[in-house]
């Protein structure tokens, strides 16, 4: 089993990226942070069970990755109808160009995840664990992101913003 001391240190350095997925799926801080502490709580209760002290970045990423989805079934099964956003998020900056924020938007919640974990420098088998899914997968997902993405942002370049 995992010390204490040493589970703290593994949140502590963790604790950035943890945020950026929770935000990814959920997409405001004060869920992100009851997300990020049911999954702490739930990790440290569960820490007998991390088989490899090698595993703990995926392993908890798919508890936070599950906690954040709970979270969010949970918003969705509580958000009155009158305070639901009237029509489409704004789209273009003041320049009239997509910005990376919204071209990312327009990915898939699994690609965007997957993205996020190989830019934090996750290695392809962490993000399969962490996503619960096998390496091809994950290779699929990025190159589908990366493409999808470029597309987004060679388009807007050209002045074509409708092309997904």
């Amino acid at each position: 089993m995992i010390s204490r001391d040493a589970f703290a240190q593994e949140i502590r350095e963790l604790t950035d990226t943890a945020f950026a997925v929770s935000y990814l799926i959920l997409g405001n801080r004060a869920d992100c942070e009851d997300a990020m502490s049911e999954a702490i709580l739930r990790a440290f209760e569960s820490r007998g069970k991390l088989k490899k002290r090698d595993s703990f970045r995926a392993w908890f990423m798919r508890i936070l990755r599950n906690e954040a989805y709970n979270t969010l079934r949970k918003r969705r099964r509580l958000t009155p109808v009158e305070e639901l956003p009237d029509g489409p998020v704004p789209e273009a900056d003041s320049a009239g160009r997509l910005d990376l924020l919204t071209a990312l938007s327009r990915l898939t919640e699994d690609q965007r995840t997957a993205l996020l974990l190989q830019q934090e420098g996750y290695a392809l088998e962490e993000i399969g664990g962490a996503l619960d899914v096998p390496v091809g997968t994950v290779k699929s997902r990025l190159s589908r992101a990366k493409n999808t993405l470029r597309t987004i942002l060679e388009d807007d370049h050209n002045g074509k913003k409708d092309a997904i």
